[in-house]
C-alpha cells in the first residue's frame, strides 16, 4: 500500500524546495532533484532540507501544504560538507570525473557533522512508523545514523547521479562509513540496472556481505536493491508546451534562422558541452552546416563557481564559443552560437523547448537527465529530434532518440546531420514514440513505485533492532575470546 501522506511521509533532501537568499529572498530551488520531488511532495507531508542560505533567514513553515523543516548550515560548514566534500570529492568520484585526489579529512568530518544533524532533524520531525526518503549523494549517512535512533522508521534512499564501480569507489577512505551508512536503509533506488550491479559489487567487495539476487544482507538486515527511472510531470510539461505557441514563436523570430539547436543545462563538466559545440563547430568548418541558416543555443546555467574545476569550465566554454562565433560571424555581426548564463523557469524552458528543431544532450556521466524528458512533454506538436548520449539514464527509455557516445566528436556530427535532414514522417513517428513512453513512466509513477515497494519491505520495529544490537556484540565478544 501507498503510505498515507497526510502523516506517513518524510521527505529528506540536501535542498529544501525552496531557497532562501541571504538577503531573505525565496526562489524554487535549482535543479532537477528539487523540482521532480516538487511536483510529488504530497500535501501535508514534511520537507527537511537546508535553505540554501548561510545566515540566519526565516524559512516558510509551509508550502503548498507540505511542512517545510530547515536544517542550518553556516559558511564555513557550506563550504566543507557542499562544496567540499559532497560536490569535489563524491560527484566527481561517482561521475569517474575525478581530475586529482581531494581526499580532505576535514572536509569529511564537516560531512559526518551534518549527516548526523540531518537524522537528527528527521528523528525529532518523523511520525511513529513514518516512512522516509532521503535523497542522493549528500546525504548517505543518514540511513544508517536515522535507523540508530528511530528503528520504527522505513527508510528508503534514492541516488540521482550514477554509483561507480567497486574498484573506482575504493579510492575514497571513507568507504566503508559510506557503504554502511547507505545500507541503513529498507530499500536503496538507483537510476540504471548498471548501477544496481556497480554497488552490490562494491557492497561485497567493502564490505564483504552476503548478496541473494538484489538484496543485501548485512547483519541481522536485508536491504533491498532496485531500479527506479526518475521522469517528469508529463501533464505538467504539456500543458506549458501548448501555452507557449506564440512566445516559441518569437524565440525563432529573434533568432532570425530556420534551423534551431538548443542545449539546456548546468554549467558543469559533466555535461559534454564543449564536445557538442566542437561538434558543432566541425559541422561549420565541414560546410555541412550553414552560420546563416542555424543557430546553436546553449543556456549554460553557472554552478558551484567556487570551484576551480567548474571555473575552468566556464572558461573552456567561452573559449570554443567565442571562437566558433569569431571564425563564423555573419553579415550583421552576430555568430552561430548564443551563450546564455542564466537560469530559466518552467514556462521560459517550455517555450524554448517548442521552439527548438533539436535538443542535444551530450552528457559525459549522468544519472537521467530529466531535460531529454522535459522536452519531449513538451513538444505536443510531436515536432523536434533529441541526440541523446547513451551515458544518460534517459537512453533506456527514449527510444526515438538519436543516442550518441559523447566522447566521439564523428558520432555527435553525424547525429546532428541526420536530425537536420530526416523525414518530417519519422521525425513525428519519433517523437510520438517518446512522448508515449514519458506519459506513460511520469514523475508520479516513479515516486509511487518506489513509495509502494518501500513499504511493502519488513518493518525492523524497535525489538528487532535491540535483538540486532545484542547479537553484533555477542559476535564481537565471541570473536575477541576465541581469538
Amino acid at each position: 500500500m501507498s503510505p498515507d501522506p497526510a502523516k506517513a511521509l518524510v521527505i529528506v533532501a540536501n535542498r529544501l524546495p525552496i531557497e532562501i537568499g541571504n538577503d531573505g529572498t525565496a526562489t524554487p530551488s535549482p535543479g532537477g532533484l528539487a523540482s521532480a520531488l516538487s511536483a510529488v511532495a504530497a500535501e501535508h507531508c514534511t520537507w527537511v532540507g537546508w535553505s540554501g542560505a548561510t545566515s540566519n533567514r526565516r524559512v516558510p513553515a509551509t508550502l503548498g501544504g507540505t511542512q517545510l523543516y530547515p536544517v542550518a548550515l553556516t559558511k564555513a560548514e557550506a563550504d566543507r560538507y557542499y562544496l567540499g566534500f559532497s560536490n569535489s570529492v563524491l560527484w566527481p568520484l561517482f561521475h569517474g570525473r575525478l581530475r586529482r585526489e581531494e581526499m580532505n579529512r576535514s572536509w569529511w568530518r564537516a560531512y559526518r557533522a551534518i549527516n548526523e544533524r540531518f537524522a537528527v532533524a528527521v528523528s525529532l520531525t518523523a511520525p511513529t512508523d513514518a516512512t522516509v526518503w532521503v535523497h542522493d549523494y549528500h546525504l548517505l549517512l543518514v540511513p544508517r545514523l536515522l535507523r540508530a535512533r528511530r528503528p520504527d522508521l522505513r527508510i528508503g534512499l534514492f541516488m540521482h547521479i550514477p554509483f561507480p564501480n567497486a574498484q573506482l569507489f575504493s579510492m575514497l577512505p571513507w568507504r566503508q562509513e559510506v557503504m554502511s551508512g547507505m545500507l541503513g536503509a529498507d530499500l536503496i533506488g538507483f537510476q540504471v540496472a548498471d548501477d544496481v550491479s556497480n554497488f552490490l559489487t562494491t557492497a561485497d567487495r567493502v564490505l564483504q556481505v552476503s548478496i541473494d539476487g538484489n538484496r543485501i544482507k548485512h547483519w541481522t538486515r536485508s536491504v533491498e536493491v532496485a531500479t527506479f527511472p526518475i521522469s517528469v510531470d508529463f501533464a505538467h510539461w504539456d500543458a506549458l508546451g501548448t501555452a507557449s505557441v506564440d512566445e516559441a514563436s518569437a524565440h525563432r523570430a529573434e533568432v532570425a534562422t530556420p534551423y534551431i539547436l538548443l542545449g539546456i543545462d548546468r554549467l558543469d563538466y559533466t555535461k559534454g558541452i564543449t564536445q557538442r559545440l566542437g561538434a558543432f563547430e566541425e559541422l561549420l568548418l565541414d560546410g555541412q552546416f550553414d552560420p546563416n541558416e542555424c543557430t546553436f543555443v546553449q543556456f549554460a546555467v553557472p554552478s558551484r563557481s567556487d570551484l576551480p574545476a567548474y571555473q575552468d569550465e566556464r572558461d573552456d566554454v567561452e573559449t570554443i564559443v567565442d571562437r566558433i562565433n569569431a571564425r563564423h560571424r555573419r553579415a550583421d555581426g552576430s555568430g552561430p552560437v548564443h551563450l546564455v548564463l542564466t537560469t530559466l523557469d518552467d514556462v521560459g524552458l517550455a517555450a524554448w523547448y517548442r521552439a527548438t528543431d533539436v535538443m542535444v544532450v551530450t552528457s559525459l556521466a549522468d544519472g537521467m537527465n530529466l531535460v531529454a524528458k522535459e522536452f519531449v512533454a513538451a513538444r505536443g506538436d510531436n515536432g523536434g529530434v533529441v541526440v541523446l548520449s547513451e551515458f544518460a539514464g534517459a537512453a533506456q527509455h527514449l527510444g526515438g532518440a538519436l543516442i550518441v557516445n559523447p566522447y566521439d566528436i564523428e558520432a555527435i556530427k553525424r547525429s546532428l546531420v541526420m536530425a537536420k535532414k530526416m523525414p518530417l514522417a519519422e521525425r513525428t513517428a519519433r517523437m510520438m514514440n517518446m512522448r508515449d513512453s514519458v506519459r506513460d513512466h511520469d514523475v508520479h509513477q516513479w515516486a509511487q513505485s518506489f513509495l509502494d515497494r518501500l513499504n511493502a519491505s519488513p518493518r525492523v520495529g524497535a525489538r528487532a533492532s535491540i535483538r540486532s544490537v545484542v547479537t553484533r556484540v555477542r559476535r564481537r565478544v565471541a570473536a575477541r575470546l576465541g581469538a
